[in-house]
Order: structure tokens, then sequence, then C-alpha cells
């Protein structure tokens, strides 16, 4: 497993984290980038009604790291602290990731997210991480039913897509539904999620 392709794709995640949205006008509501905890003015990204995908946007930007946050991805914004993985440098992608909420982490079984933030498990909470990158761009309308997609750890992520609902399928056979797509990097794009991946045999 190459590790600054790692790297490279899940600093892609920190796009997205660094970004909000206001959906309801298509504008971006960018955050202050020297800010480390959002405030009042921060644009809450709220997961769509099931059954239903909320359009994504544009940052404008490449996989440069923003320490301003989405309020729905606070804890994988925290993971990626953790891993130290905004000390990193954005690669040139593209990269396509799928971003679990705090819903979808809040999901997992009692104490996992704590034991994967503990300083022993920084591989392991790597590699989960890198499980949600998949190297190319892939944004919802090129995404098919059935498509087998490859995450930059060697892992396998399955596409269904029924309509306009769009659903990925892990390695341990779990399902994640796309609730917002489409947030648009330069180098990449991001597809918000509401249940974490896992890989097979973890």
């Amino acid at each position: 497993m190459n590790r600054k392709t790692i790297l490279s794709g899940a600093a892609m995640l920190l796009v997205y984290l660094g970004t909000s949205f206001d959906t309801s006008n298509g504008l971006m509501a960018q955050q202050n980038a020297g800010a480390i905890t959002a405030d009042s003015s921060t644009t809450t990204m709220a997961p769509a009604p099931a059954g239903t995908m909320k359009p994504g946007g544009s940052t404008g930007r490449d996989m440069a790291i923003s320490a301003a946050k989405s309020a729905n991805h606070t804890i994988l914004f925290r993971a990626l602290r953790v891993s130290g993985l905004t000390e990193q440098a954005s690669g040139k992608g593209p990269y396509t990731v799928f971003a679990p909420t705090n819903d979808a982490f809040g999901q997992l079984p009692d104490g996992t997210v704590t034991d994967l933030l503990k300083p022993d498990s920084k591989q392991q909470l790597m590699k989960l991480l890198a499980y949600h990158v998949v190297k190319g761009s892939y944004p919802a309308d090129a995404l098919q039913d059935g498509q087998k997609l490859k995450t930059v750890t060697g892992g396998t992520l399955t596409v269904s897509k029924q309509g306009d609902a769009i659903t990925i399928t892990d390695g341990r056979g779990s399902t994640a539904t796309i609730n917002q797509a489409d947030i648009q990097a330069t180098n990449g794009v991001i597809h918000s999620i509401d249940t974490v991946l896992m890989p097979a045999g973890k």
C-alpha cells in the first residue's frame, strides 16, 4: 500500500471538512482558514431525508488543508487530526472520497471510535480513512449500478444505483447511502455518506 497515495487521498477529506455549503442558494460559505472550531456562522450540512440526496457544490480549491470543519463531520475531522493527516500536503489526484457523517460514526459499536482515536491505533485509523478514498474522479452521474471501485488500500466498494439513490457496499456487506453528492474540489470529488465503510476481515 502506497503511503503517499493514502495521505494524498485522505487529504481530500480535509477540503470537504474545511468547507461548508449553503445548498439552499448554491453558494459556498467558506470559514476562516485560521479557525480551529466552527462558530455560529458555520453552515450546517444537514443529512438529506431518507431516499433523497442533496446536491453538492464547488470548493474552488485543491486539496489544501483547511482548519474549519463541517458541523456534520466533526468526528471525521477529529479522526484526521489524530491520524496526523492534517499535516500532509495534498496530492495531484484526482480522487473520489466517501465522507461519513457524525451519525455514521455513531452507528459503530460502543467504544469503537474511542479506541480508533487512541495513539496505538493510528495505523488502523489511517487505513480505515483511506478505505474511503478511490483513485479517479467519480461524480454521481458516473457511478453505475453494480460498479466495483478499488480503494487506495486495495479494497473493493460496490455501487448500487436506483434512480437518484446511490448506495455503496463495503467489504463486510454493509451499505452506506450517499446523502450529499458531488462536492467538487479542483482535484477530485467528495460524497457524504451515512455509514462508515469497513474493509473485509477488519
